[in-house]
């Protein structure tokens, strides 16, 4: 008789802690809701399985991983946890998130996370190439955003010197794999590309019209607006990782992840920066 694995409560406002001692690759988060609420808004990397069709697409789960379930409030997230316990999955640990979504008190998504910007890409490469275009969009954004004098300009610049940071990892990543033609210097390459997209999947024109709208004194106006950024950038890396089928491209998607949160740890710390 197979063993089942027992199911798990944790209550939302304890998912930023589990999350933060954990690396992204050894969970996965899972939204059971239907695809309308998804769209709607959800927790920032989570995966949607909607109940209706979870029996159907349970075998597709990855096994050895952590499952975490939520829906709106936590009973369908219980029917589909208990279902993932009692299934050949052999996840290591099997939680139920009590309050679901209701409960949740960080950042909504408004729109599904564009997961084909990225995983359209025919080869490792190309999915870098864009991943570095990305970390431009956001690097110009933050750019234009400290080139006056406002509450939030020092904030913009540390965000700008990250993101040319994070475009240089990735430019490491693409050194490490085959290219042909050679790949040119980065300050050359970085240049080159358009940053028309933020790493989110915003465009950047879009984002820079709801900067148009602050007031120069905002600072938590601004830190909002980044923050919202930042959580797209993890959650399109993170859904993007959980469809990759190449196992490399999904290792180098879910790092990405990884440093994304480092961006929305530092933006949250302005807060309390912040004086208005």
């Amino acid at each position: 008789m197979m063993k089942k694995t027992p199911v798990e409560t944790l209550f939302i406002d304890e998912l930023e802690t589990y999350r933060a001692g954990r690396k992204e690759r050894d969970y996965l988060l899972i939204d059971v809701r239907e695809p309308r609420e998804y769209e709607a808004g959800h927790i920032p990397g989570a995966r949607l399985v909607p109940l209706s069709r979870f029996e159907e697409h349970l075998r597709e789960l990855p096994k050895g991983k952590e499952l975490l379930f939520y829906c709106a409030a936590g009973g369908r997230s219980m029917a589909a946890a208990l279902m993932a316990a009692e299934s050949d999955l052999k996840a290591p640990r099997v939680i139920n998130l009590q309050g679901g979504y209701m409960a949740w008190d960080g950042k909504e998504l408004f729109d599904y996370p564009k997961v084909r910007i990225l995983t359209e890409k025919t080869s490792l490469s190309e999915m870098l190439h864009e991943a570095m275009n990305l970390e431009k969009g956001a690097f110009r954004f933050y750019e234009l955003s400290s080139s006056t004098e406002t509450a939030w300009a020092e904030t913009a610049r540390q965000l700008t010197q990250w993101e040319r940071r994070h475009a240089q990892a990735v430019y490491r990543l693409l050194e490490a794999s085959p290219a042909d033609p050679p790949l040119p210097p980065f300050d050359e390459l970085f240049e080159a590309l358009s940053g028309s997209i933020l790493e989110g999947g915003e465009p950047l024109e879009d984002a820079l019209k709801k900067l148009e709208n602050l007031p120069g004194s905002a600072c938590r106006a601004f830190a909002e607006l980044a923050l919202d950024i930042e959580y797209r950038a993890f959650d399109l890396y993170r859904n993007a990782a959980a469809a990759a089928k190449d196992p490399t491209a999904s290792a180098l998607l879910f790092d990405l992840s990884e440093q994304e949160k480092a961006h929305i740890r530092y933006i949250a710390k302005v807060f309390a920066s912040c004086e208005e």
